[in-house]
C-alpha cells in the first residue's frame, strides 16, 4: 500500500498548510501597474530580485520563467494564485526588470539587415497594439486598411 499522494503546495499556503488570503500575498494591492492579459508572455530578464521581492511567490514565478517563456495565465495556474494576484506580482517583477515581456517572432522586427524596415515596428505588432487598445478603450477607431 502506498502513502497518500501529496499535492504541490500552494504559495498561498503558509508553512503550516493554512490558507493565506491572496491580498496578503500582494500586500493588499489589487491593481497591477502593468496591464497584463492572460495570454501575455513573460520571460526572465536581466534584473535581480531585491530585498522587497524575496518572498517565495516571487521566487517561484521567476524560476518558472527561467525554464522557458510562459503566459500570465499559465503562471497563475501553475502557482495556484488567482489571476489578479499573479498580475500584481508579475508587475512588480517587470518593474524590477527581473522579468520582461516576450515579443514573439511574428512581432519581432525583420532580421534581414538589407531590409528597409530598419527599427520600425512590423504591421503585425501595430495590429496587436491596436487590438489591445480597442479592448481597453472602446472608442479606438476600427481598422481602416
Amino acid at each position: 500500500m502506498t502513502g497518500p499522494s501529496r499535492k504541490p503546495r500552494s504559495p498561498t499556503a503558509n508553512a503550516g498548510g493554512a490558507f493565506v488570503r491572496p491580498f496578503l500575498v500582494t500586500r493588499g494591492r489589487v491593481h497591477a501597474r502593468h496591464w497584463l492579459s492572460p495570454e501575455t508572455l513573460v520571460e526572465a530578464g536581466p534584473g535581480r530580485a531585491g530585498p522587497g521581492l524575496a518572498e517565495a511567490e516571487y521566487g517561484q514565478l521567476v524560476q518558472l520563467c527561467r525554464e522557458r517563456r510562459r503566459s500570465v495565465a499559465e503562471l497563475a495556474g501553475t502557482t495556484r494564485l488567482p489571476l489578479t494576484a499573479a498580475r500584481v506580482l508579475l508587475s512588480d517583477l517587470l518593474d524590477a526588470r527581473v522579468l520582461v515581456l516576450s515579443v514573439t517572432a511574428a512581432y519581432a522586427p525583420a532580421a534581414d539587415p538589407d531590409s528597409k524596415a530598419g527599427d520600425r515596428p512590423t504591421s503585425q505588432l501595430l495590429e496587436a497594439v491596436r487590438a489591445g487598445l480597442a479592448r481597453k478603450w472602446s472608442d479606438v477607431p476600427a481598422r481602416s486598411c
